[in-house]
């Protein structure tokens, strides 16, 4: 559905100039629109970095989510493990006991710091800090074999993009984890905290994994409060 609307676009701006520099200049705002809240964005983590953990935990506690992650996980190795969006570092940490080699990383250089510092018990062999994007990961094809995007996604202007090169960088049979936010209707989280997506129904998490080429499992719920 979607490539056949592309093609049908394409056809109509090469067809209508007027459309084509209307579509031009559409794309021209919504890159500008999109440019301003990724600035907001990182400036946003820049100025709550050294508070990360606590507000994390306004979306509820650490404990019971952590807990079903690691069920999710039981049975082998996570192997090498990218965490993508890792913020201070938690999730690296609890899951190093678990990795042959954990790669950690953040667009943000003041989560970096903190991370680095969280992790620095870890054997210099075991792990990786990298400052990346997750729209444009900076690794080969098939380098990782458990991907974490832990309360991450709902940054993501097009999770779809994100997913996608999730999908890129994992190695046939490996996995992908993903811990979110349920649809809401809290607008302030987008207004006061830079979230681009006010949570994901599983019908839109199902969507974007299978675009992605993924093969999705059954969703796990845990119960929260407003």
């Amino acid at each position: 559905m979607g490539s056949a609307a592309a093609q049908l676009l394409a056809l109509a701006e090469r067809d209508d100039t007027q459309f084509a520099a209307r579509c031009t200049e559409d794309r021209r705002h919504l890159a500008a629109i999109r440019a301003g809240r990724e600035a907001s964005a990182q400036a946003y983590f820049a100025r709550h970095a050294a508070e990360w953990d606590t507000l994390r935990r306004l979306h509820g506690a650490d404990e019971p989510v952590e807990d079903a992650l690691l069920s999710a996980l039981e049975g082998e190795s996570l192997g090498g493990l990218l965490d993508v969006g890792t913020g201070t570092g938690r999730m690296a940490q609890l899951l190093s006991a678990r990795a042959g080699r954990v790669t950690a990383l953040d667009k943000s250089p003041e989560m970096l710091r903190i991370a680095r510092a969280r992790l620095q018990d870890l054997p210099a062999e075991k792990v990786d800090l990298v400052q990346g994007d997750f729209t444009a990961l900076p690794f080969s094809e098939d380098a990782f074999d458990t991907v974490l995007f832990h309360q991450v996604l709902h940054y993501a202007q097009d999770p779809g993009i994100v997913l996608g090169e999730a999908a890129r960088v994992l190695r046939p049979g490996g996995r992908i984890a993903i811990v979110d936010l349920a649809a809401h209707d809290r607008e302030e989280l987008r207004e006061r905290h830079a979230h681009a997506r006010l949570g994901f129904s599983d019908e839109q998490m199902l969507a974007h994994l299978v675009a992605a080429g993924l093969t999705p499992t059954s969703p796990v719920a845990l119960p929260g409060s407003p």
